[in-house]
């Protein structure tokens, strides 16, 4: 709270916090929008035969789904997108010497993710309009109301991914996080509803009360608890060696380089996710209210085994993904030599290599069994009979930890830097003229 307070008496942090705010809210006013040519009540019908698929939709379109709103594709069609480019700027060499390029490789990348964002968008809209053609008005010759409907559907899409860009160039930045945020927090009140409803029927008001005061009580230590394990760092403390030249030392002073023990955030569980579920959404868009076995099997993830073990395995990979992405202990290795540093307690050289390279490996560890434990306990809990609606449970409580993180992380960064340029500034004062 501290540094929220501090935040808005800064103008540039005041500013990124409000922008974030309009964003979300206009993605939640987008919520209450129709889809047009489209009967709602059949449309809601259609969308609520979609199982598991459903939900894990309804999150990514803060609650746009079920409302039956020209944004329910959410934020899906950017998320496969970013994945495609994610695994193609590995596979493709083209690709991965731009991404070395730097920020102008960055930005053409950029621009590639957009076309393919737009393409999926189109894609998935058109497969929507495809399945949807039970909930078409009357009035309309089925033809227009497909197009109408598939369009609106792409376009409503094709927003929550500019919205998600705007976040991440003008607002706090990682704008994923923040609108699955939005969307995790938006299913909080109907939670305590349901736990309120069940308990008090079975033991009365006032237990009921007890028991949901203890449930957000939970729930909030639960996020605590894991906000404490994201922020947590390990310390690496950089020494240079000094050159002397007469009766003076120069030399790149001391530094101690934060390490986040929690490295790849949430974005390894936001990708296992879209590439497990991707065969589902394709099946749920194009066959809604089937009965076949196979579409079942495939729309019902929380009593799937395969599932659960495919996210498993994608979850771990990502894992490695992104860490990289965050801590490359061998572009650090050679930085340090390049410079003439060496770390503390450790010989520089190949020595300092192998434990950067084994720091890394702890880290990875502890992150994929941190994820294992929050996300895959509720899953594996989910395939007993009458318990499957506890499957969300953990990536929910991962997700909120993981944006109040990056909240704070992004606030505390921004905070330094201002009273760092406002030292400076100080300094640049006391030395002019006017002061001597």
């Amino acid at each position: 709270m501290e540094n929220i307070t501090r935040a808005f008496k800064i103008g540039e942090l005041k500013s990124k916090l409000l922008y974030s705010l309009l964003v979300i809210s206009c993605i939640c006013v987008a919520t209450l929008i129709p889809v047009p040519a489209v009967s709602n009540p059949a449309l809601l019908d259609i969308v609520k035969s979609w199982g598991d698929i459903g939900v894990l939709l309804d999150v990514t379109s803060v609650g746009g789904l079920y409302s039956g709103s020209v944004i329910l594709l959410g934020l899906y069609p950017f998320l496969a997108a970013s994945m495609l480019m994610q695994i193609l700027t590995i596979a493709v060499p083209k690709l991965r010497n731009l991404a070395q390029l730097g920020d102008a490789g960055t930005k053409i990348i950029t621009k590639i993710t957009r076309i393919v964002t737009i393409a999926m968008c189109v894609i998935m809209g058109g497969l929507f309009a495809f399945g949807a053609q039970g909930a078409f008005v009357s009035g309309l010759n089925i033809w227009v109301s497909g197009i109408i409907c598939g369009l609106s559907t792409a376009v409503g899409a094709a927003l929550v991914a500019w919205g998600c860009e705007i976040l991440n160039t003008k607002g706090l930045g990682n704008g994923i996080s923040l609108i699955l945020f939005a969307g995790s927090a938006r299913y909080i009140p109907s939670f305590l509803m349901k736990v309120f409803g069940k308990t008090s029927e079975k033991f009365g008001i006032a237990l009921g009360i007890v028991f949901t005061v203890l449930a957000v009580v939970v729930c909030i230590a639960l996020i605590v608890f894991m906000v404490w394990i994201g922020l947590g760092e390990r310390k690496v403390k950089i020494l240079f060696r000094k050159m002397t030249s007469g009766m003076k030392q120069f030399g790149v002073p001391s530094q101690v380089i934060p390490i986040h023990v929690t490295q790849a955030g949430i974005m390894p569980i936001v990708y296992a996710l879209t590439i497990i579920s991707f065969p589902g959404v394709i099946i749920a868009l194009m066959n809604p209210m089937s009965e076949g076995t196979f579409v079942l099997w495939s729309l019902n993830i929380t009593r799937n085994l395969t599932y659960f073990m495919l996210f498993l395995v994608f979850m771990v990979f990502f894992v490695y993904i992104f860490s990289v992405m965050q801590f490359n202990p061998a572009e650090m290795a050679n930085e340090i030599r390049n410079y003439g540093g060496y770390i503390q307690g450790v010989k520089a050289g190949k020595l300092t290599t192998e434990y950067l390279f084994k720091m890394y490996n702890n880290m990875i560890i502890i992150d994929s069994v941190y994820l294992v434990v929050i996300c895959c306990i509720p899953m594996g809990l989910s395939l007993i009979p009458g318990m499957n609606k506890i499957w969300f449970a953990g990536l929910a409580l991962i997700v909120l930890a993981g944006c109040v993180i990056e909240v704070l992380t992004i606030l505390a960064n921004g905070i330094k830097t201002a009273e760092d340029n406002e030292k400076q500034k100080n300094k640049r004062y006391k030395t002019s003229k006017f002061y001597r």
